[in-house]
């Protein structure tokens, strides 16, 4: 037999192609690992405090020396009343450092994609001293009621502080 016309039967247009289709079909979940990395919040500016610089009391993996800050909140619970499916709500939450030491916010993360932590201090905040925490959340998809908490890391002891925001997501009535 031939070996062009044997070539010619394995190796027809179609069965490349699904060769390739299949090739793809494995390497995709390799291209979405890529796309999905997962971030490590480093984004600080040039005069941002480097929390990796704080002894180990931000993590708790430490036994910290000398006075620890105290976040002392106004509330660790705001309540966001009715909102419309789709809205986005922003709350704010309050804080006073009542510690005897400098006061540094290592990272502000939501639980879900649906809430994030949008602005904290990025510089120590002294003893005495106050700031605050703005948390967005957007309705988007959700209806009923809804808890979501946002994780504040800093030097303090524990070294996580939970926030939460609740609400009641109404949905639009379907037009008859």
């Amino acid at each position: 037999m031939d070996t062009r016309a044997h070539c010619r039967i394995r190796c027809t247009p179609g069965a490349s192609l699904a060769r390739a289709g299949r090739s793809w079909l494995l390497l995709a979940p390799l291209a979405l690992l890529g796309a999905c990395r997962i971030t490590d919040h480093s984004e600080r500016g040039p005069e941002d405090v480097d929390p990796t610089a704080l002894d180990g009391r931000i993590s708790g993996s430490g036994e910290a020396e000398g006075p620890l800050a105290v976040m002392t909140f106004d509330s660790t619970l705001l309540h966001l009343g009715r909102i419309a499916q789709g809205a986005v709500v922003e709350r704010t939450f309050s804080f006073r450092n009542t510690g005897q030491g400098q006061l540094v916010i290592a990272d502000v993360r939501g639980s879900c994609g649906c809430t994030v932590g949008k602005d904290w201090p990025r510089q120590p905040i002294a003893p005495g001293g106050s700031g605050t925490i703005t948390v967005s959340f957007d309705s988007e998809g959700r209806e009923g009621m809804q808890e979501k908490t946002v994780s504040v890391v800093a030097n303090t002891r524990p070294p996580t502080t939970i926030l939460t925001i609740q609400g009641e997501v109404l949905t639009p009535l379907p037009n008859p």
